[in-house]
């Protein structure tokens, strides 16, 4: 960065007012003061305001973000519940028709079973008849074989008899003939009962197997036809279900439509408001600005006011620092390079990171003790730091300037030596190359922690360039005609010395000032 020389406020000059005119300047000076005051509390307010609104603008994104997977995915649920009470429909009808022909089997194999049953007995009853013909038949073969004899007894006896036997004897032959015929007839009769008989036997034992089969499907149908109608009932009661489901989520659907779409006003309405903020924050910003210039104004016209001790003091003390460093450079202790070095190395491991330069420990050596003094000037006073010209803080407080912890929240509130603060109020005292700056600020102490400042700022010059500034930080004064600072600056005010107007510089920039914008 370039190194610029220093520029002086302009000089004064006019005719001396009175000390009442004096008094009635003082009086606006410090009015113009408390409202900086109020306008930086204000833009606290503002700003805090802002960021919560931020921060719901961000939650209600969200919330539309889940709104609407909400509203698809009930949408989804929606379709599923339909789908699902088509289905438990379709099932109930189907496990109506399964019902319906398991009562047309069971029917079916009852009188499967019947007939098997008659079928059975009849078999029986074929089967007791046939062995009646097999006896009937083996009765006759007896009968048959004993006729045989008799008949060939009968041929036997009438060959002894001679020829007055020859017709017996074609009788016995006759007999003995049909003896033989009903004994092939018998035989043929047992030859054709026993396999038939056999037959029977086993189609009686396979007809009682198909009963007991029969019986069996029966008592599985039976079992299968009560789960059919136990799954039909429940059916039915998950059809009512997914009905009611089907319904509420139906009924839900339109909720969600509904809230969707009031979120998604709400959302548009605090997003207006967010703009809103910002632009009211923008707005406070250049009141504050101007306000901030005023105030400086103010001072550099020769107003006691109650900044006026502080402003005398950082003035001072940034010439003392001047003179110490101009010394080190003539005494060869520090080269001019070495302390305008802008090669900041960053600190390892810290949070915030800190810097080191070439200058820092000729620095923190040379002005700590001037820095620790200002604390003892007044009990207003809250720190003084010495800060290059872009906005780096070589050296701090001791106080402020604590080794670092582990807590980046208590490292930002206890370790701020070492440090850029380029935040406007930093980089504007950093930069300023009027006498004086005075400013009305925000100072952030880490953690989401704000307190309301004041900063008196003085630029230090070395060889003729701009290094930086000395910053004086100090709590607002109550604006009490008890407080002593303030009763110091009415007295004063009540000395009878000349005074004199802003010059016409001035009151130009007083004017521009006070214009509307």
């Amino acid at each position: 960065m370039a190194r610029i020389g220093r520029t002086h406020d302009a000089q004064p000059a006019g005719k001396v007012v009175t000390p009442a005119q004096a008094s009635n300047i003082e009086l606006m000076a410090e009015g113009i003061g408390q409202t900086g005051l109020l306008v930086v509390e204000a833009a606290t307010k503002i700003e805090s305001i802002a960021t919560n609104i931020t921060k719901q603008v961000e939650l209600f994104k969200e919330l539309t973000l889940a709104a609407r997977e909400l509203r698809d995915g009930n949408r989804s649920l929606s379709d599923d519940a339909e789908a699902a009470a088509d289905a438990t429909r379709r099932m109930n009808h189907e496990l109506a028709q399964s019902r319906e022909e398991m009562t047309a089997s069971l029917a079916e194999v009852n009188y499967m079973i019947k007939w098997v049953g008659d079928t059975s007995t009849q078999l029986e009853t074929l089967q007791q008849e046939m062995e009646d013909v097999g006896r009937i038949a083996h009765h006759i073969d007896s009968i048959a074989q004993q006729t045989h004899v008799l008949a060939l007894n009968a041929h036997i006896e009438a060959a002894r008899a001679g020829t007055g036997a020859t017709g017996f004897t074609v009788i016995a032959n006759a007999i003995r003939d049909l003896a033989d015929q009903a004994i092939d007839a018998a035989a043929s009769i047992s030859a054709t009962l026993d396999p038939l008989i056999t037959s029977v036997n086993e189609l009686g034992g396979t007809t009682k197997s198909a009963r007991r089969g029969a019986e069996r499907a029966r008592g599985a149908i039976d079992i299968v036809a009560g789960s059919i109608e136990r799954s039909q009932q429940e059916g039915d009661v998950l059809d009512h279900r997914v009905e009611a489901i089907a319904t509420f989520s139906r009924t839900i659907n339109d909720k969600v439509d509904l809230f969707s779409s009031s979120l998604l006003s709400l959302f548009e309405g605090v997003e207006h408001s967010e703009n809103d903020l910002g632009a009211a924050t923008l707005s406070l910003d250049n009141l504050m600005q101007r306000t901030n210039s005023l105030v400086h104004l103010s001072a550099k016209i020769g107003v006691e006011t109650l900044d006026t001790p502080f402003v005398t003091e950082v003035v001072r003390c940034a010439q003392e620092i001047e003179v110490i460093f101009e010394a080190a450079i003539t005494s060869g202790e520090l080269s001019i390079d070495e302390l305008f070095d802008e090669d900041y190395q960053a600190i390892p491991d810290t949070n915030p990171t800190q810097h080191l330069t070439r200058f820092v420990t000729f620095v923190d050596a040379a002005v700590q003790d001037l820095l620790e003094e200002f604390l003892e000037f007044s009990p207003a006073v809250v720190f003084a730091a010495v800060v290059d010209r872009n906005g780096y803080l070589s050296t701090h407080n001791l106080k402020y300037s604590s080794p670092q912890t582990s807590d980046p929240v208590w490292n930002a509130a206890h370790c701020r030596n070492h440090r850029f603060f380029d935040d406007t109020t930093g980089i504007n005292a950093a930069r300023s190359r009027n006498d004086f700056l005075l400013q009305t600020y925000r100072r952030d102490m880490g953690g989401g922690e704000y307190r309301l400042m004041k900063d008196a700022s003085a630029p230090i010059y070395v060889s003729g360039l701009h290094w930086g500034a000395l910053r004086l930080g100090y709590a607002p004064l109550a604006d009490d005609a008890q407080s002593p600072e303030r009763q110091r600056v009415q007295r004063a005010s009540k000395i009878a010395k000349a005074t004199t107007p802003p010059s016409v510089g001035d009151r130009g920039e007083l004017d521009a000032l006070m214009s509307p914008w």
